[in-house]
This record gives C-alpha cells, structure tokens and sequence, in this order.
C-alpha cells in the first residue's frame, strides 16, 4: 500500500539569538551589516519514516523534542531545510481549539464560522447543529454570545465541530491537555469510534494511556532524532524509562 506521509532524511533548523538583544543593537546591526550572533538549533534531524493510510500514530517525546515542528511541516505551515516529504491526500491540523471564534457572535453563529475555518460548509453545520450543541452540553447557550462561556465549554464548541471535518489525514498537537477528565474521556470514545477508520491520525500527547490505546504506532523525538517509531506498547514502553 502507498503510504500517505513518506520523508526521507526530513531537517530543519531554527536561527536564534543569543543573549538579550536591545533595539538599539538590532538597529545598528541592521544599518551597518553586522551579522547578529546566532546558535542553530537542529529542530528535526534526518526524519525518515512512511505512514499507511487509515494508521494511527502517537508522536511522543519530552518538550522541545521536535513534535510541533514536524506537524507543522506535514501540514505545510513550515518547509524542510532538508529532505524529501510526500502527502498523499487531504490534510488538517488541530493546534489551539476556538482560534478564530468571535466574541462578540453567538454559540450558533461561532460553530458555522468555525467550520468554515475548516472548510465545512454552512449547511452542513445548520443541519447537525442541535446534535452538534447537545454533544457539546451547549443546547441552552445556542444564541448566547462566546464571551459568555468559560474556557472549558469553547473547547467543547470547537471539538464538537471538528468532529464534522471530512480529511484524509487529521494532525493534532496537545488538542486536549487542558481540557478537564471528563471531557477527556468524551473526547477518546470519539477517537475510539474512529480507531479502525480509513482516516489517518498523527496526534502529538504526553498522555501514554492514550497512545497505548488508540494508536497501533507510535513515533518518539529526542532533540529532533528518531528514536524509535513501530508499535505503540513498544515504543511507549521504551520512551517511559527515559523519563
């Protein structure tokens, strides 16, 4: 089978400044061509690895191991300093859930806007909404303006409305870390209908009870390197005694 994300020796790198840089100094060295003193950062070093469709993949590893970076780049927000990648099919990556709601805008109207965002069309937000604001336990908040709710509860508007987007491939980076227990448990049965779909999930989490169970692989970064990709209880496993 043809795999649905395929790299070849995949790298980036970030240029930083070193020190507390003033205005004054980034000015001078702006005018006068003075080279600002940097130190590279080997964000992902030589990713090589394919993905089946229909596969489901933890990306675990400690912060700052590359996680991020590497979704940004399948879903083409960052490019490759080096390498080859290759996605086959539609993507969509769920970082941040409520960006680009409106405050001022009700329940309602935020949940068509949303999936616009996405690219679900308006009719179909319209026709599942009171299923759409019942699973999300919204249905008394329908034309109640988004200021009016908590944290919590615009997470569970904007998940609820992610559940509508048809993709081939779902990237989600720390999509539920802060969302409360029993939310979280909502949320897995979600993913546990979806488990032997023919939809591809590559799902960055600290959360090894998750990878164990919804994921059949999984793929640990240390410092942007590899450390092991394959199956997910191996792997898991490995990465814990790290810790």
């Amino acid at each position: 089978m043809i795999p649905i994300i395929s790299t070849h020796r995949l790298c980036k790198r970030f240029f930083l400044r070193q020190g507390r840089v003033s205005l004054l100094t980034m000015v001078r060295d702006s005018l006068f061509g003075h080279p600002p003193q940097t130190v590279t950062v080997d964000a992902l070093q030589e990713i090589s690895l394919d993905i089946r469709r229909g596969e489901k993949v933890g990306l675990i590893g400690n912060n700052g191991a590359g996680k991020t970076t590497l979704l940004k780049i399948f879903s083409g927000l960052m490019r490759p300093d080096e390498g080859n990648l290759q996605i086959r099919g539609t993507c969509t990556l769920l970082a941040g859930y409520g960006i680009g709601m409106m405050e001022d805008m009700s329940v309602a109207a935020n949940a068509v806007l949303y999936g616009a965002i996405y690219g679900i069309r308006k009719r179909r937000i319209l026709d599942a909404l009171d299923e759409l604001l019942e699973w999300a336990e919204l249905t008394d908040f329908r034309n109640a303006k988004l200021k009016a709710l908590s944290s919590g509860m615009r997470t569970r508007l904007a998940f609820s409305v992610t559940r509508y987007i048809d993709r081939d491939l779902f990237l989600l980076d720390e999509a539920l870390s802060a969302a409360d227990r029993s939310f979280q448990r909502k949320c897995e049965s979600v993913f546990a209908d979806r488990k032997k779909g023919d939809r591809t999930f590559v799902i960055a989490t600290h959360n090894m009870d998750f990878v164990n169970t919804f994921c059949e692989t999984a793929l640990w970064l240390d410092h942007g390197r590899c450390m092991a990709f394959g199956p997910a209880r191996e792997v898991v496993e490995a990465y814990v005694k790290t810790i």
